[in-house]
């Protein structure tokens, strides 16, 4: 029995070792996919949270600014400035000039492209942390989007009263050009995002996703 086994190792030895490389080689391969798709997803989850941080860092060092409550409803609100501030990182950085040139088409549709990529970005989030903290930061995400495109919404109904092009018999007051061109329903709008960004964040910090988010980055 021993004698037979002898005689097939003898046989079939370089087989044998050939298949034990190829085993080996194998489980390598393996080890290494499973390495790489770690750092993978390691990187991708780094680079999509300093994004969502850096949106935090702004609304937080920003919130005062969207502070309209002692704004007169007979009075046009200012917005520009909030807007430069709420995208004064390199991630919002390009979309900066449109608050001033709201008609300018190659800044309305970079414009669009960053808000669509937010979107993204949010829904990114979703998949990458799928639990409740994912969930928290997405929808702060959606929030911050829907501020920047409410505040450029207002601006351009702004600029459309203030160089109101109609032909009148006497000049238009404030009340008048504000009814005509729905401005408090504008305004309204406004707020309410705004209230709901506040609320977003909020959610996220008393929640401490973000710590927990940080926990559940590594390798």
């Amino acid at each position: 029995m021993i004698k037979d086994i002898l005689v097939f190792l003898e046989n079939n030895l370089f087989s044998i070792i050939t298949a034990v490389i190829a085993i080996i080689a194998l489980f390598q391969t393996h080890v290494q996919i499973k390495i790489s798709n770690k750092q993978f997803l390691f990187a991708k989850r780094l680079d999509k949270y300093l994004l969502a941080k850096g949106l935090l860092e702004l609304y937080k060092d920003n919130e005062k600014l969207l502070d309209y409550n002692s704004c007169p409803y007979d009075e046009a609100i200012i917005v520009d400035y909030q807007f430069i501030n709420l995208t004064k990182n390199n991630y919002l950085k390009n979309i900066t000039c449109i608050i001033n040139e709201p008609k300018n088409n190659d800044f309305k549709n970079a414009f669009l492209v960053k808000i669509e990529e937010l979107k993204g970005l949010s829904t990114e989030i979703r998949f990458l942390f799928p639990n409740k903290n994912g969930q928290l930061l997405e929808n702060f995400i959606m929030k911050y989007q829907n501020i920047l495109m409410e505040l450029y919404k207002y601006q351009i109904i702004l600029d459309l009263m203030m160089n109101d092009a109609i032909p009148r018999k006497d000049k238009s007051t404030y009340i008048e050009l504000q009814k005509e061109y729905g401005e408090l329903e504008h305004r309204h709008r406004l707020y309410n995002a705004i209230n709901e960004l506040k609320k977003s964040y909020y959610d996220v910090l008393d929640k401490k996703a973000i710590n927990k988010i940080e926990k559940s980055i590594k390798l």
